[in-house]
């Protein structure tokens, strides 16, 4: 996950940790921060839940939740 573009997304759309928590269903914004902050992962049904909330593009939600670069073996 590329955590610091799903900030940036966020607060570009001027939506806070507290507001996304609670439209995910969390008790507060606490279990969103740990997403967040890369202390928890998550479902694919949180992840389109996220980027509806967002409405993030399929680019962003592509750029955003899944890894971009491959290590080569």
């Amino acid at each position: 996950m590329d955590l610091i573009l799903l900030k940036a997304e966020r607060i570009k759309r001027g939506i806070t940790q507290e507001q996304l928590a609670k439209q995910l269903g969390f008790k507060d914004k606490s279990s969103y921060c740990l997403i967040e902050n890369g202390k928890t992962s998550i479902s694919i049904d949180t992840a389109n839940r996220i980027a509806d909330y967002l409405a993030l593009s399929k680019d962003l939600v592509y750029k955003i939740f899944f890894k971009t670069n491959v290590q080569e073996t």
